[in-house]
């Protein structure tokens, strides 16, 4: 993908950079820098928030932070971007089809004879909550029959949305209930979609099943105001409503299954209860969301 439309290259020391054009200054770069020279190393990306120009009058930023891989991945680094670059290639693709992803700032990678040392993605703020706290703020029970309308018609909105995404061509590399933001617009909502490293876009014609992957990342998880009955609405939205037969209720099965053992394997939950009593909301969010 041509990021040239509205991103420019620029090199800064050992920095290979793509910053957006018209928002990207020598001070924010500055700024950035600092934070970036201030984190120790660690096994996993770092994100750290403020604001630019500082205060809280300026603008909210966050800026994700990529360290070096594990020795294997090391040389695959040699050829291939870093997780930053490919976080912005893949948001960009999914805004040009319409999908709603954080505004990337910058991205940049840092090398030093080809081998990758750090990498790191700059966005601005989105107004918006995690989806597990959208939920909870709106749509506790017991619900009104408006209340009850919208919470159907979101999840209508989000299942048509996902599934739009997949017949675009788009796996999301984890697509789990805090990877999605969530903004009321009144009679709508609008969904973010976070952590784009490790999403990908594959030919529409080629045949492929990761897509079943995002609908279980999304199902594993218990959350409030989500009851066995949403799910269904959810699923049978994305098959696009209509009649089940053999096919869908293989998937049915399937995708059951795979939410028992992963709820066996992430949440070491054991017990041998309807999937209704497996998937029913029962506490904090703290005990129920791997943050």
């Amino acid at each position: 993908m041509d990021l040239r439309a509205r991103y420019d290259f620029r090199r800064e020391g050992d920095w290979d950079l793509w910053v957006l054009r018209g928002v990207w200054t020598e001070a924010l770069w500055k700024e950035a820098l600092e934070h970036l020279e201030r984190e120790r190393p660690a096994d996993h990306p770092k994100t750290r928030r403020f604001f630019h120009p500082p205060g809280e009058q300026g603008t909210e930023i966050y800026l994700k932070i990529y360290y070096r891989s594990r020795p294997l991945a090391i040389v695959k680094d040699l050829c291939r971007d870093s997780k930053a670059f490919r976080a912005l290639k893949q948001g960009e693709a999914l805004s040009r089809r319409g999908f709603h992803v954080p505004l990337a700032i910058a991205a940049g990678e840092e090398r030093k004879f080809h081998v990758l040392k750090r990498a790191f993605l700059l966005t601005a703020a989105i107004e918006g909550a995690p989806l597990p706290l959208f939920l909870g703020d709106r749509f506790l029970p017991p619900l009104n029959p408006t209340a009850l309308r919208r919470k159907r018609e979101q999840i209508r909105q989000l299942a048509l949305e996902i599934r739009r995404m997949h017949e675009d061509g788009f796996v999301h590399g984890d697509l789990v209930p805090t990877n999605i933001l969530a903004r009321d617009e009144g009679d709508t909502v609008t969904f973010f979609y976070m952590d784009n490293d490790r999403t990908r876009r594959y030919p529409r014609w080629m045949p492929q099943g990761l897509w079943k992957r995002n609908l279980i990342q999304l199902n594993r998880f218990v959350l409030s105001g989500i009851s066995l009955q949403d799910r269904m609405r959810f699923l049978r939205s994305y098959l696009g409503e209509k009649a089940w037969g053999e096919k869908e209720g293989r998937l049915l099965r399937w995708i059951e299954a795979k939410t028992r053992k992963r709820r066996r394997e992430c949440d070491q939950v054991e017990a041998e209860v309807s999937f209704r009593e497996l998937m029913r909301w029962n506490g904090h969010f703290t005990r129920n969301i791997h943050w």
